[in-house]
């Protein structure tokens, strides 16, 4: 016998029931399409900086280690790669396409998808140290983003057939400084907004 019977409606049909797991699945699967998408608009703004103009992928990648947990960051950052793979514009430059990602610079971007989880895995081991919260940030976007140089320093110096040293001029050094303070503005802005929900709970 059904000693929960399914609630009835005045016409004598049973009421749709939506079980809290499933609602905790549509919002994961909204945060992971949202930091999906907020990847693909930051690969499209640029910042016209000199010598080599500087777009905020990092930052978004940034953003997505410090909010979402390690599996989430994976699944967006994979589900991001998979589209531009796929013919879907979201690579800088509206590029996209398998033969980009195997290009001189598609390293950095297949970088993405162990930097952001990487990155989240740390942030959540070192924030339970007694290092206070932006530092602990500080130091998983900075491991973040030398994740990412590393896969893309590797495939440059492997596609362009250049050296460690002229790889490192032309696919490193010119983006290293701003990188770095990219990785102070996630710190910053991620405990500034961790403070303020702290004190919207009291």
């Amino acid at each position: 016998m059904n000693r929960n019977p399914q609630p009835l409606t005045q016409e004598g049909i049973p009421q749709a029931s939506f079980a809290p797991q499933h609602k905790e699945t549509l919002k994961a699967l909204a945060r992971v399409a949202a930091a999906a998408i907020a990847l693909a608009i930051a690969a499209n703004i640029e910042v016209p900086l000199y010598p080599v103009p500087i777009t905020l992928q990092i930052l978004a990648l940034g953003f997505i280690a410090a909010t979402l947990r390690p599996r989430k960051a994976f699944c967006a950052v994979a589900s991001y790669i998979a589209l531009g793979a796929c013919g879907v514009p979201v690579f800088s430059g509206g590029m996209a396409g398998a033969a980009w990602l195997l290009g001189p610079t598609g390293g950095f971007i297949l970088g993405f998808a162990l930097a952001a989880p990487a990155a989240s895995w740390l942030l959540g081991r070192i924030s339970q140290t007694c290092l206070p919260w932006i530092a602990s940030c500080l130091v998983s976007m900075v491991a973040m983003t030398g994740i990412v140089y590393l896969f893309g320093w590797a495939q440059l110096m492997a596609v362009a057939h250049l050296d460690p040293a002229a790889a490192f001029a032309a696919g490193v050094a010119p983006f290293l400084a701003v990188d770095l303070l990219k990785a102070g503005i996630v710190s910053c802005t991620s405990a500034a907004g961790r403070l303020a929900w702290k004190k919207s709970q009291r």
